[in-house]
C-alpha cells in the first residue's frame, strides 16, 4: 500500500494517528497493546511495517506467526527470547531458567505455562529499561497456542513499562487475544481508493475503468493493487476491454483458497456443490450431502472459519469470488461429479434446476436440451431472476446448431445479462451474436443495435451513443414501433445528458414521422412514448407552452403504463413541466416495478429522478439516502453514467445543506470527467451544488461563474439550466452583470408563464424583484404569496431571506424579522447550516436576538406543518399501526429510508418513541375535528396507499388481498 505525502498510509491516516498516540504515551507514561484485525488484504501487515516509521527510536522485535510452525510449542516465544537474550541475566532465577529452556528448545512442562508468560513479560520489561520496545506480531492466527497465551498475558499486563505490543490477525479476535483493545480495519473510502490507484497505476487508467476497479475492490487495497498488476494496459484503457468477471490476482487467490484447502475433504466437497449451484437452501444441501455419503455437519468448519454464511434463505459464500475460485480450480472429474449429483437430485425432486446441470454434462450441441434451457430462462426472467435467465439462455445458445436461433438466444442472453448488472458480459454476448444475425432478421439486428446503444450510453459513458440508437430506431420502425420509440427516447436522453439539444429535437421529428406512418394502429404505450418524445422536442426547440401542456397531458395518463423505463422517462418529463411531486410518484413506481423484475439498471435509472425530486420535496437528507443507495447499485451493475449523475445529485444535496466537504468530494469526481465525456447532466448538477455553497457564503463571483457554465454547450442540461436561473440572477446582480441576469431571467419567465403555477411563477417574481424594479417589495410579496409551502420549500426560504435582506437595507428592521424568522425555521428544518447562519446574521442585524428561531416542539395542531409531505405520510402510517417494512412497501421506499425519516420526525416533533408519535397525531386529529379540518389530500393519499384510511391508532393495515 502506498504512502501519502505526510508518510502516512493512504486510507489509514486515522489508524496511524492512533498508533502514534500509543507510541507517544509509551515514551512518556507507560506502554500498551493493540490488536489489529480485518479481512485479508485490508493492510494489516502494511500498518505493522509502517509502525517502525512512527517509532524510529524504539527497539523493534518482530515475532510473526508462521503457518508451518503453528504446532511448534513456544515457537514465537523462542524467537523473542533469542532476540533479547542479553537481558536474561537481569531476570529472577526461576524466570531466567524457564526461558533458557525455551531458548534451548526444551519445551517447559504444562504447569509452567504461566511461569513462561510471567518471564516473557519480565524480559520485555527489562529490555525496555534502556530504550522503548515495540513487539510486532503479524499473523497471530498462526502463532502456536502456548506463545499466544504468553503474548496475551503480556498484552493485558503492560503498565508502566515502556513497551508497545502490536499484533495483527485475520482470525477471531475474542479467542486469539481476549481482553486486548482491537483496531478493526474496514474498507477504504472511494476517495482513498482513487488516491491509491493514482499512485500505483502501471499505465494510464481510463476514468470509467477507475470506477469499475474501485467498486470491485470494495475498499480492499490488496484487491485494487492485484487488479492493477493483473490487467493489461488495453484493459485499463477502456471498460470495453475489461474481462467479466474481473480476475482474482495470484496473491488474493492464495489467500482466498488457503482456508479452503485446510478444510476436511467432506467439507471441501460440499463447498464444491455450493460453488456449482450457488444459494442452495440448507435443506437441499442436507439432502445432497446424504446422497453423496457426506455427514451434513461436515459444513461446520467452513461456517466457523467464516467462508460461508448460512441463513434460512440459503447458504452462500462470504466472498462471491471464493465460489468462482473453488469451481474453476477444481479438476474436471470433480466438477463432473458435482453436476451429476445435482442433476440427479433435482430430477428426483422435479426441480427445473436439473437442466442447467444436465447441460454442464453435455459437450456438444443438443436441440432438445437447448429448447428446455430456453424455457427455463423465460421462467426465470418472468420471476425476476435476470442473472439466472442470462446464464440459461447463453448455455442454450451454445447448444444450438442453427445460426439464426443461436443469434436470437445470444441477444436475449445479452439483454438479461445487462439487466442483471453485467454490462461487459452483455457486450461480449452481443459481439458473438453479430456475425450470426442474418439479412432476413432485421428486427433482431435492430434489437441488438438498441442494446448496444443502451450499453454504450449507461455503461461506457459514451454520450454519442445516440447515433447507434437512431440507427436502431430506423431498423425497428417497421416491426416493433414501441422498441423503436424506446431507442429514440434513449437517444434523446443521451443528447440531454451531453447538453446537445439537437438530438432530442431530431428524435422528436423521427417520432412524429413514425406516428404518422402508423396512425390509428398503435397501442397506448406507443402513443405514450411518442408523446414524451414530442414534449422533450418542443422544450428544447423553445416551444415552451406546447411542451409543458403536452408533458402534463401525457404524464397524467401514466397510470395506464406498467413499463419502468417509460415511467422513468415520464418522471423526467414531469420535471420539465415543474411537477416534482408527480415526478417523485412516477419514479417511485418505476423503482418498484424494476425491482420486481430484477432489473437493477432500470431501478437505478429511476432512482436518479426519485432522488432529485426528493431533494426539493422531502429534503436533502432523504435525497442523499436515495442517491447513496442508487450509487451503490450503480457500482454493482456497472452503470457509470448513472453513477456520475448520482454524484452530481449528492453534490447538489451537500451544497444545499452546507456540507462543504461532501460537496467538494463529489464535485471533484464529477468535474474531472465531465469535459472528457460530455456529461452535461452530472456536470450541471455538480456546478449547481458548488454554486449553492458559494451563494450561502456570499461568494457571488464564484456562484455566478459556476451557474454561467451550466448553460454552456456540453457542460449543461436544458432543464437544470432553466431551474438554476433564479440562483444565477441573484449572483449576477450582485456581481454587476445585470445584462446577463436580465437575459437569463427573460428565458425563465417565459418558462414560468408556460407552467403557470407553483414555484416557477413565484421565482419569476423573485427575479423581477432582484432586477431592481421600482416596486421590488411588491414582487417579493408576490413571490411569497405564489409559492406553495410544500413545493420547493427551500426556495421559499431563500425568497424570504432575500426579502428580509432587502427590508434590512431599507432600514425597516422590524418588518424584516417576519420573513427572516420564516426563512430561519425552514433552513433549520432542512439542516441547511450555512443558509441558517446567513439568516441568523440578518436577524441579528434586524435587532432579533435569535430566541424566536430556537427549535421547539410544535404545539398540537402544528405538527403537520412541522413535517415535510413525505414525513407526514410516514408519520400517519406509523401512527396507524404500520411497521417500517409495511410503510416501505406502501410508499416504495427502502426500510432504511423509512427509519431515517422516523428519526427526523422524532427530532422535529420533540418525541422519542412510536407511542409518543401516536399520542401526538391523535391530538392532531382531535384538533382537526375540533376546528372542522379534514385530512389533507397528501395525508389521505398516503393512508389510502396502505389501506389505512379511517383506521385508528394501533389498527393493523388492511391486506391488499
Amino acid at each position: 500500500m502506498a504512502k501519502g505525502a505526510d508518510h502516512s498510509i493512504i486510507g489509514r491516516e486515522a489508524e496511524c494517528r492512533r498508533l502514534a498516540e500509543m507510541f507517544r504515551s509509551c515514551r512518556e507514561s507507560g506502554g500498551g497493546a493493540l490488536l489489529v484485525a480485518g479481512d485479508p488484504g485490508m493492510g494489516k501487515s502494511e500498518l505493522l511495517r509502517h509502525s517502525s516509521r512512527l517509532a524510529p527510536d524504539f527497539l523493534t522485535v518482530n515475532a510473526d506467526g508462521v503457518q508451518a510452525e503453528e504446532g511448534l510449542a513456544y515457537g514465537v516465544v523462542h524467537r523473542v527470547v533469542r532476540l533479547l537474550a542479553p537481558a536474561l541475566r537481569h531476570l529472577a532465577q526461576s524466570s531466567r531458567e524457564v526461558l533458557e529452556r525455551v531458548l534451548l528448545r526444551r519445551v517447559p512442562r504444562p504447569r509452567e505455562r504461566a511461569l513462561v508468560a510471567v518471564a516473557t513479560l519480565g524480559l520485555l520489561a527489562r529490555a525496555s529499561d534502556r530504550r522503548p520496545v515495540l513487539l510486532r506480531v503479524d499473523d497471530l492466527q498462526w502463532v502456536d497456542a502456548d506463545s499466544r497465551y504468553a503474548l496475551g498475558f503480556v498484552a493485558r499486563r503492560i503498565g508502566a513499562e515502556r513497551l508497545a505490543l502490536l499484533a495483527a490477525t485475520d482470525g477471531e479476535t475474542s479467542t486469539l487475544m481476549p481482553g486486548v483493545p482491537v483496531l478493526h480495519l474496514t474498507g477504504m473510502s472511494d476517495h482513498d481508493c482513487l488516491r491509491l490507484l493514482a499512485e500505483n497505476q502501471p499505465s494510464p487508467v481510463a476514468p470509467a475503468v477507475r470506477e469499475v476497479l474501485v467498486h470491485a475492490a470494495g475498499g480492499n487495497p490488496l484487491i485494487l493493487l492485484e487488479l492493477l498488476r493483473t490487467l493489461t494496459p488495453a484493459a485499463l484503457s477502456s471498460p470495453a476491454h475489461l474481462p467479466d468477471p474481473l480476475p482474482l490476482g495470484t496473491r488474493l487467490t492464495r489467500l482466498r483458497l488457503g482456508p479452503f484447502h485446510r478444510l476436511p475433504d467432506g467439507c471441501r466437497r460440499l463447498l464444491l456443490l455450493l460453488a456449482a449451484e450457488p444459494g442452495l437452501d440448507p435443506l437441499s444441501l442436507f439432502h445432497l450431502a446424504r446422497r453423496a455419503g457426506i455427514d451434513p455437519v461436515a459444513l461446520r468448519p467452513a461456517e466457523e472459519s467464516g467462508l460461508v454464511v448460512s441463513s434460512a434463505g440459503g447458504v452462500s459464500f462470504r466472498h462471491a469470488d471464493l465460489g468462482r475460485a473453488i469451481y474453476h480450480r477444481a479438476d474436471l472429474a470433480d466438477r463432473h461429479w458435482a453436476h451429476e449429483l445435482l442433476a440427479r437430485a433435482f430430477a428426483d425432486a422435479a426441480d427445473g434446476r436439473r437442466w442447467w446441470h444436465e447441460a454442464a454434462l453435455v459437450p456438444e450441441s443438443n436441440t432438445e436440451l437447448a429448447d428446455e434451457l430456453e424455457r427455463q430462462a423465460v421462467h426465470a426472467r418472468r420471476h425476476g431472476d435476470q442473472g439466472r435467465a442470462a446464464a440459461l439462455m447463453e448455455r442454450s445458445a451454445e447448444l444450438t446448431r442453427e445460426d439464426a436461433r443461436r443469434a436470437r438466444r445470444l441477444v436475449t442472453a445479452g439483454d438479461c445479462s445487462r439487466r442483471s448488472g453485467r454490462p461487459r458480459h452483455a457486450t461480449r454476448l452481443l459481439e458473438r451474436a453479430a456475425p450470426l444475425v442474418g439479412a432476413d432478421q432485421p428486427s433482431l439486428r435492430g434489437r441488438a443495435d438498441y442494446l448496444r446503444g443502451v450499453l454504450s450510453l449507461h455503461h461506457a459513458m459514451a454520450t454519442d451513443a445516440h447515433e447507434t440508437l437512431m440507427t436502431a430506431a430506423d431498423v425497428l420502425a417497421a416491426d416493433d414501433r414501441l422498441l423503436a420509440l424506446k431507442a429514440l427516447l434513449t437517444a434523446a436522453e443521451a443528447g440531454l445528458y451531453a447538453g446537445d439539444v439537437a438530438v432530442p429535437a431530431q428524435a422528436g421529428l423521427r417520432a412524429m414521422t413514425l406516428l404518422e406512418s402508423s396512425r390509428g394502429t398503435d397501442r397506448s404505450e406507443v402513443r405514450f412514448a411518442a408523446g414524451l418524445l414530442l414534449g422533450f422536442a418542443d422544450f428544447v426547440r423553445g416551444r415552451l407552452p406546447a411542451a409543458v401542456a403536452g408533458l402534463r397531458e401525457i404524464t397524467a395518463t401514466a397510470v395506464q403504463v406498467g413499463d419502468p423505463l417509460l415511467l422513468t422517462w415520464a418522471a423526467h418529463g414531469a420535471l420539465f413541466a415543474a411537477d416534482a411531486a408527480r415526478a417523485r410518484g412516477l419514479a417511485s413506481r418505476a423503482v418498484s416495478l424494476a425491482r420486481a423484475a430484477g432489473d437493477t439498471p432500470a431501478a437505478v435509472h429511476a432512482m436518479q429522478y426519485l432522488a432529485y425530486s426528493e431533494c426539493w420535496l422531502s429534503g436533502t437528507g432523504t435525497a442523499t439516502l436515495t442517491a447513496t443507495e442508487a450509487l451503490r447499485l450503480a457500482g454493482e451493475s456497472g452503470q457509470l453514467t448513472a453513477a456520475r449523475n448520482l454524484m452530481g445529485i449528492l453534490t447538489l444535496a451537500a451544497g444545499i445543506s452546507g456540507d462543504a466537504e461532501g460537496c467538494h468530494q463529489y464535485a471533484g469526481r464529477v468535474a474531472g470527467e465531465a469535459a472528457a465525456h460530455r456529461l452535461g447532466l452530472s456536470s450541471a448538477l455538480g456546478l449547481w451544488g458548488l454554486a449553492q455553497l458559494d451563494l450561502a457564503r456570499r461568494n457571488w463571483a464564484g456562484a455566478a461563474a459556476a451557474l454561467h457554465r451550466i448553460a454552456r454547450t456540453g457542460l449543461g442540461h436544458p432543464a437544470i439550466a432553466m431551474e438554476a436561473v433564479p440562483a444565477y440572477v441573484e449572483a449576477a446582480v450582485r456581481t454587476g452583470e445585470r445584462a446577463r441576469a436580465e437575459r437569463a431571467a427573460a428565458s425563465f419567465i417565459r418558462w414560468a408563464e408556460a407552467v403557470g403555477r407553483g414555484w416557477p411563477v413565484a421565482l419569476a417574481a423573485r427575479c423581477r424583484a432582484l432586477l431592481g424594479a421600482a416596486d421590488a417589495e411588491r414582487h417579493f410579496r408576490e413571490a411569497l404569496r405564489l409559492h406553495p409551502s410544500a413545493d420547493r420549500e427551500f426556495e421559499r426560504a431563500r425568497t424570504a431571506l432575500l426579502y428580509g435582506e432587502f427590508l434590512n437595507r431599507e432600514r425597516r428592521r422590524g418588518d424584516a424579522r417576519v420573513p427572516l424568522r420564516e426563512a430561519a425555521e425552514i433552513f433549520r428544518r432542512h439542516r441547511a447550516s450555512l443558509w441558517l447562519d446567513r439568516t441568523r446574521a440578518e436577524l441579528r442585524a434586524s435587532g432579533d436576538d435569535g430566541s424566536a428561531t430556537d427549535p421547539a416542539a410544535p404545539a398540537p395542531g402544528e405538527a403537520a406543518t412541522a413535517l415535510t409531505s413525505r414525513q407526514s405520510q410516514i408519520a400517519e402510517l406509523v401512527a396507524a399501526g404500520a411497521t417500517n417494512k409495511q410503510v416501505a412497501t406502501s410508499l416504495s421506499l427502502s426500510p432504511r429510508t423509512v427509519d431515517y425519516h422516523l428519526r427526523r420526525i422524532f427530532q422535529r416533533l420533540g418525541i422519542t418513541s412510536r407511542a409518543d408519535l401516536i399520542r401526538r397525531l391523535t391530538a392532531e386529529r382531535a384538533h382537526r375535528e375540533h376546528t372542522g379540518l379534514e385530512h389533507t389530500g397528501l395525508e389521505r393519499a398516503g393512508l389510502e396507499r396502505a389501506g389505512l384510511e379511517r383506521a385508528g391508532p394501533g389498527t393493523a393495515p388492511r391486506s391488499s388481498g
